[in-house]
């Protein structure tokens, strides 16, 4: 079985796309609504309970081998038992099946939000995702995901295409091309964070509050990906395991340091100046001439986009 989760801010969009497929199935939940509009609509009651959250969509997919179908009983129990056991034991959610590929699937869509205000816990949450998925496959009897090395995470089907069509790299093959090219010297953690922002990347040690590190994660044209996203390789630890990168806390103040400069250039480079005005220039002309001109001159504003 293979598993695929994302994070988002709007439940209509998603729920309208998800109802649209043919031969689309509401088979499951604990809501009321029947439809899309309805759904949305009763999803906002726990938008409301904790407003400071902005991604409060969680949309994940499950889907069996080619060889393998299930009825909706059962289906409904494995989305039941993957969402408790990622922690949404006490959340909104709806299942929907879809019959337009020729493999078995199911699409999940919850709240972040617990009925009791509190947010469901993410860290690690691609991780943790495997595992499960690894365990009801076992208590299910299904067929298991063919395991591939996570070290350099493969593009997804939506970037596949994107590049089929534009001939472009995704953001993600971006960002793995140039730290694979970055960390081919093997430079401690400092010089490989400064080099990747001189590469108009934005990589960012990210710290616990004991001061510890959690992770890090990349940022590229305004999009993010934390290291796992890409690969193992391009963990935190990956770095240093797989592609030699040195690093000791010692390095830490340093680190900080190179984060402060760019945040620092960031917002010096938001500043905007005031909009130019341009007018026509006047010809020798007679007096009233030149008023008529000056009165009729075109001020022409500059727009401009943060």
């Amino acid at each position: 079985m293979i598993g695929k989760q994302i994070k988002g801010r709007g439940f209509r969009g998603l729920l309208d796309y998800l109802e649209g497929k043919e031969e689309a199935e509401l088979i499951s939940g604990n809501m009321v609504g029947t439809n899309a509009r309805e759904l949305a609509a009763e999803f906002k009651f726990s938008r409301e309970l904790n407003r400071k959250v902005e991604r409060v969509v969680y949309h994940a997919s499950l889907s069996l081998a080619k060889s393998e179908c299930l009825d909706n009983k059962t289906w409904n129990a494995i989305a039941k038992d993957y969402l408790n056991r990622m922690g949404f034991n006490y959340n909104q959610y709806v299942v929907y099946r879809h019959h337009d590929q020729d493999h078995d699937h199911i699409h999940i869509v919850a709240s972040r939000i617990k009925l009791d205000g509190t947010l469901v816990h993410d860290s690690w949450d691609y991780r943790r995702s495997g595992g499960i998925i690894r365990q009801l496959e076992k208590e299910y009897g299904l067929q298991a995901a063919i395991t591939r090395d996570l070290g350099r995470r493969s593009p997804t089907t939506g970037e596949q295409r994107l590049t089929e069509r534009t001939g472009q790299e995704s953001i993600r093959v971006k960002l793995q091309n140039v730290i694979d090219a970055a960390t081919a010297s093997r430079p401690t953690m400092v010089k490989l964070i400064q080099s990747l922002r001189e590469q108009g990347i934005n990589a960012q040690v990210i710290y616990f509050r004991e001061g510890k590190v959690k992770g890090i994660t990349y940022g590229l044209d305004e999009i993010t990906f934390s290291g796992f996203q890409l690969g193992k390789n391009y963990t935190f630890p990956g770095l240093q395991k797989h592609k030699g990168i040195e690093y000791n806390p010692v390095q830490d103040k340093d680190i900080k340091n190179v984060r402060e400069a760019n945040q620092m250039q960031i917002n010096s480079s938001k500043v905007i100046s005031e909009p130019k005005v341009i007018s026509e220039p006047l010809k020798e002309q007679a007096p009233e001439q030149i008023h008529q001109q000056q009165t009729k001159s075109k001020t022409i504003d500059i727009d401009y986009e943060l």
